[in-house]
């Protein structure tokens, strides 16, 4: 901004091709004149231009990982990469041991150059498990679609068979153990009777059975009941148990009946889209692995200056970066101010000068980031912009301060005078003030084309060669002396001061 200032206010006082001059208003005695600094209106070109400060850097930086294609970490352009340089989707675990290695930071590459190589024996073992996983899941697929061979279907029948039999003879035994419990329970139910009526029958006989042996048939009551009680629970048991078995029977031939029902009427559209989801994920990994063996050499992706070296020749490499390279083509990032931003296109040129050596390139804007930053407590809003150096002066290194000029509007050969020369606004219309033969300003009406921080195109309303004011300057003057060329303390004035005519006044 203070450089445009410098230049905006060296094009009002030299002008551009422009005569200024300085005209004193004469008068008597010792009394202040009102001089005025005027301008020639000449036919050059008028050019509005968008400046900013920025820093030159890469346009591309590139990680260079083994396993994995070029990775770019900046620049106007998006990187890619194929996979992890430590796994595989065959589930083995990738290592990359360094064969060779022929890199050196600082060191120039071409596109092309192999900088490294690695052993490739752990991904060719990936490589061997991917297809065999393939191989596993098209077979799977063709066994599904050509449904069951006789031999399968006549084991899937004699699986039924064996199920049917195994519920009939699960039936039997229930049958057996329900007559062997029912027989049990009856035998203890009938001692249980017979040591009641023993008891019954020496109670009637007293007083001559002794009372000892009453006694013990009481006892001989109560052990029944507590067998029968016993035996009770057992059968329950028994009987449960073999209810199971049957029930396990049953399920287990209807369990065949479905096996076989579904294998005799092929595999359904699940089945088989599961089997190609799965030969599709299986050629998938086959490809990852190709992928990943074809980059087991390091290879620059530009002409460029390797910037790190991360691997050591005979060790396994770890993740992440091996080798960092960084390309020979520069750009300068800078930011614009909001007020900048509508009149900047992707595709304009810029003049761009090295601030420490004075050295200057054309660029091109490559970006404009539709984001701003800033503005925060009344601060101004600024949009960081991208601009290209195809051709960079020599010895341009990343860092490097950098100004840009990018032109933005332009009239070529046309009639144009200093923009301080201006009176109006756009909305009210501009005039330009002449002086007449007693050196009088008076306001012409003209129309305006471009019109910049310097320098104004006029369309019409006058002609070149014209002589304008471009501002006043005050000044002491003695009784009926003139004092010509000198401003005195007062500088250039602001338009607008003194008594102004309107031409025909």
């Amino acid at each position: 901004m203070r450089l445009r200032l410098i230049g905006t206010l060296l094009l009002i006082v030299v002008g551009v091709g422009a005569v200024v001059a300085v005209v004193a208003q004469p008068g008597s005695g010792a009394t202040s004149a009102t001089r005025y600094t005027t301008a020639t209106a000449q036919v050059t070109d008028v050019t509005k231009s968008v400046v900013a400060t920025g820093a030159v850097g890469p346009v591309a930086v590139y990680s260079l990982q083994f396993g994995s294609n070029a990775t770019l970490r900046n620049g106007s352009s998006s990187g890619s990469s194929n996979g992890s340089s430590n796994s595989s989707n065959s589930g083995i675990s990738l290592t990359w041991k360094v064969a060779t290695l022929n890199a050196t930071p600082g060191q120039a590459v071409q596109a092309g150059e192999v900088l490294a190589t690695a052993d490739t024996s752990s991904a060719e073992l990936a490589l061997t498990v991917a297809q065999a996983n393939l191989a596993s899941a098209q077979a799977r697929l063709k066994t599904d679609q050509q449904g069951l061979s006789s031999t399968d279907r006549a084991a899937a029948a004699l699986q039924v068979t064996q199920a049917t039999q195994a519920l009939s003879q699960a039936k039997t035994a229930r049958g057996l153990t329900y007559a062997q419990n029912n027989l049990k329970l009856k035998q203890q139910q009938q001692a249980v009777a017979d040591a009641k009526s023993k008891y019954a029958t020496d109670q009637a006989a007293s007083p001559s059975v002794p009372a000892a042996q009453l006694a013990q048939d009481q006892n001989a009551i109560t052990a029944a009941q507590q067998q029968l009680a016993s035996l009770q629970l057992q059968i329950a048991q028994s009987n449960q148990q073999a209810n199971n078995q049957v029930m396990s029977a049953t399920n287990q031939v209807t369990s065949a009946e479905l096996a076989y029902a579904s294998k005799i009427a092929g595999p359904t559209s699940a089945t088989i889209a599961s089997d190609q989801a799965a030969i599709a994920t299986a050629q998938q990994n086959v490809d990852a692995a190709k992928s990943s063996l074809g980059y087991a050499q390091l290879v620059s992706p530009v002409d460029g200056i390797v910037l790190a070296v991360n691997i050591t020749q005979g060790v396994d490499a770890s993740s992440g970066a091996a080798i960092t390279v960084q390309s020979n083509g520069f750009q300068v990032s800078a930011s614009v101010a909001e007020a900048d931003l509508p009149s900047l296109k992707l595709g304009q040129d810029a003049n761009v000068t090295l601030t420490a050596s004075g050295l200057t390139a054309t660029g091109k804007v490559t970006q404009i980031t539709p984001v701003g930053t800033g503005g925060t407590s009344g601060g101004v809003v600024t949009y960081p912009i991208l601009v290209s150096l195809p051709q960079p002066p020599q010895g341009t290194a990343s860092g490097m301060s950098a100004s840009i000029s990018i032109i933005t509007a332009q009239a070529s050969n046309v009639l144009a005078v200093p923009s301080i020369a201006l009176v109006g606004s756009a909305s009210s219309g501009y005039s330009v003030r002449e002086l007449d033969s007693s050196n009088q300003p008076q306001l012409v009406p003209v129309e305006v084309g471009l019109v910049t921080s310097s320098m104004a195109e006029i369309k019409s309303g006058i002609s070149a060669g014209t002589v304008v004011v471009t501002g006043t300057s005050a000044t002491r003057t003695t009784t009926n002396a003139t004092q010509g060329g000198a401003f005195g303390g007062g500088g250039l004035g602001v338009p607008g001061g003194g008594q102004f005519r309107q031409r025909g006044g």
